[in-house]
């Protein structure tokens, strides 16, 4: 590789951290396109040893694998296990985890994790306590992490990458975004894998195309997931078999992580004021298997605002996935993305929000204003 004297200085404090051992994490952070992941990756290959790739979604390990780092799994398949010893004893027959002492991440010499900014201290220090070099890859010109996040993003960067990768200038979302932190205008037009367009040229068949809707305020992600189930052919106001969930609120125990995606497979139960289902993650992988869920049928009523704790408390936190927040999506990147700009929405983090919008996406962009 040709590499600047930015990423060949980072490269050098990499391994010197490697070859000095004293410290547990290492902070690489940088812009989109500034080529983290083409850094770690040429890294790991420099490591005399086995070396592991995590991010804190499904999607966003299903992102690295495209990149080239092979084996990339979520963190928690990595470092937790299913509890099989109460199984008898168990609702549904569904395990919790447990931290696996004998997982890939008790034989790595290096752990590399993308998209850290969704990692919490649960996670975070469960991560650590394999005490083993982590390498931690985030971009700080993104949205700050939802409430529970920012484990590895509560202390300045060990490096900190500002140019844009010379292989990365041609790539219309890597502009749009460097564009966006610069705080530049979006024009409307076809940038080629970017589409800017108005809401009046917006077609059904495009948002039904896309692998995920970002919107930005909770009133349009409730009405575009209700529109959206109603073009899909579902009917009642509660989950139903193939639909999806997002998930709200992290539960290590039963492997749930917050924006983490997941289908339903079967409906079980819908008496009383709660519906039972069963749910296996989006992409088949992992983390695992099917998981048992109660979910308030408040969840998925018409309200406006925050439902309160004492209803939210008394099962699992999900709602429908096919719109999701920006903010929830922070963590996940797919390839196909539709993102309605409600940047106005945000005043002092305006530029933020559509700099993180628009980075989710990994080859397609629509944007819609």
């Amino acid at each position: 590789m040709d590499w600047s004297r930015e990423q060949e200085a980072a490269l050098k404090a990499v391994n010197d951290w490697i070859k000095r051992g004293d410290e547990p994490v290492f902070r690489l952070f940088g812009y989109a396109g500034t080529g983290k992941t083409t850094l770690a990756r040429h890294l790991a290959e420099g490591v005399d040893g086995h070396v592991l790739f995590g991010a804190f979604t499904g999607k966003a390990a299903h992102v690295l694998r495209q990149k080239g780092c092979a084996g990339a799994s979520t963190i928690h398949a990595m470092i937790y296990r299913p509890d099989t010893s109460d199984d008898e004893e168990r609702e549904d027959d569904v395990p919790a985890f447990v931290i696996n002492r004998d997982s890939p991440a008790h034989d790595a010499d290096l752990i590399i994790i993308d998209e850290c900014s969704m990692v919490d201290e649960m996670l975070g220090s469960d991560l650590l306590s394999f005490r083993k070099p982590v390498l931690v890859l985030g971009d700080p010109a993104q949205l700050p992490p939802v409430s529970g996040g920012g484990y590895f993003t509560d202390a300045d960067p060990d490096v900190m990458l500002t140019e844009i990768h010379r292989q990365a200038r041609d790539n219309p979302i890597i502009r749009l975004a460097q564009d966006v932190r610069e705080g530049n205008t979006i024009d409307y037009g076809d940038h080629g894998s970017v589409q800017v367009i108005g809401r009046r040229s917006l077609d059904t068949d495009l948002v039904l195309d896309a692998d995920q809707v970002l919107v930005g305020r909770n009133v349009t992600r409730q009405k575009y997931n209700k529109r959206l189930r109603e073009l899909q052919g579902f009917e009642l106001p509660y989950p139903e078999v193939g639909d999806k969930l997002v998930c709200l609120r992290n539960n290590h125990q039963k492997g749930l992580l917050n924006g983490g995606i997941w289908m339903v497979d079967k409906v079980t139960s819908r008496k009383g004021k709660e519906i039972k289902v069963r749910v296996s993650p989006e992409l088949g992988q992992d983390g695992g298997g099917r998981v048992a869920l109660k979910l308030p049928k408040m969840l998925f009523e018409d309200h406006e605002g925050e439902l309160p704790w004492s209803v939210r408390k008394k099962g699992d936190a999900f709602d429908y996935g096919y719109a999701l927040t920006v903010h929830k999506s922070q963590g996940s990147q797919w390839n196909d993305v539709m993102l309605f700009d409600e940047s106005w929405a945000f005043r002092e983090n305006q530029q933020r929000w559509l700099y993180t919008g628009i980075t989710r996406a990994a080859e397609r962009l629509t944007i819609v204003r």
